[in-house]
């Protein structure tokens, strides 16, 4: 069923609610593990990010399809065949350049639960189980989609819950544990780099509120605290740099390239320009971004 994001609430709040409030509780009231109800939460709320990320890229590839669809449908866009088959949660597809970008969810949103032991109740623990094996998973399906799909611009965004940036009471928080293991799989810088690599990785540290900030794992985090708002991106500024990234590998050109100081003292050779060429359109960076294709010249 459609989502519908109300731009006056928090960014996560429809996602939230889609997967259903309260949240369940970690453990049962009898101390047992709420498995069951902690997965089908875990993955509506998956789900839904899916759908609130979709809608989001949707009004910058008016001509890709872009999935989920606003009905919800397409839920985990497949590239390959039956022998490299891997799906992506949010993708951008054209039918002249493939896959344009995709986004890979994985969300840890319950705490880790520690078994009753010598007399002691079970107990809530960390962030940090199911780190490494998400950090696998996210180098097998890089791996995959960029054999298909080179030119893609990949994005691997880790839902956590803030919490987890003051849970190290002995040592390095969940948040930094996590940033530390992810770093290894980001900043794939063109299409002929390692497969395995996302161009971007980032930890989505969102509230009970639905309000979510995003930090590059390629930064440093401190060891047992929140970011700084200086490190951190929102939802909106999220999504441009991953469009940003979609432009400058499919043109060459950023759009936040900037022209190098000009020299005051310096003026063109008498007699060196044709006479008339005032008269042609001005040329700019931005006509070099809306238009890449190639142009003939007598000098190909």
């Amino acid at each position: 069923m459609p989502l519908v994001n109300n731009p006056a609430e928090p960014p996560l709040y429809a996602a939230l609610t889609a997967a259903g409030l309260p949240k369940p509780l970690t453990l049962t009231e009898t101390g047992g593990d709420n498995r069951a109800a902690k997965k089908n939460w875990a993955q509506r709320f998956s789900n839904a990010l899916a759908m609130t990320l979709a809608d989001r890229l949707r009004p910058k590839y008016p001509k890709a399809r872009v999935t989920p669809r606003p009905d919800g449908t397409g839920q985990e866009f497949s590239v390959g065949a039956k022998v490299d088959r891997k799906r992506t949660d949010v993708g951008v597809w054209d039918d002249a350049a493939g896959l344009v970008a995709g986004i890979s969810i994985k969300t840890y949103t319950f705490r880790d639960t520690l078994p009753a032991k010598g007399g002691q109740p079970a107990r809530e623990g960390r962030y940090v189980k199911n780190v490494k094996r998400n950090d696998m998973e996210l180098r097998d399906e890089a791996d995959t989609l960029h054999r298909r799909q080179p030119y893609a611009v990949l994005a691997a965004l880790f839902f956590m819950n803030e919490d987890a940036c003051w849970d190290g009471v002995t040592g390095q928080s969940s948040f930094a544990h996590a940033v530390f293991t992810f770093r290894k799989r980001t900043g794939r810088p063109s299409p002929d780099a390692r497969f395995d690599l996302f161009e971007h990785a980032y930890i989505g540290l969102f509230d009970a509120a639905g309000n979510v900030r995003f930090f590059d794992v390629r930064q440093a985090p401190r060891q047992n605290q929140p970011p700084s708002d200086a490190q951190t991106i929102t939802l909106a500024e999220l999504v441009e740099t991953i469009d940003d990234a979609v432009v400058y590998r499919n043109t060459g050109v950023s759009r936040h390239e900037r022209f190098a100081d000009d020299d005051p003292g310096w003026t063109a050779p008498a007699g060196s320009l044709p006479t008339g060429l005032e008269a042609e359109a001005e040329l700019t960076l931005d006509a070099v971004i809306e238009d890449a294709e190639t142009t003939e010249s007598p000098d190909t």
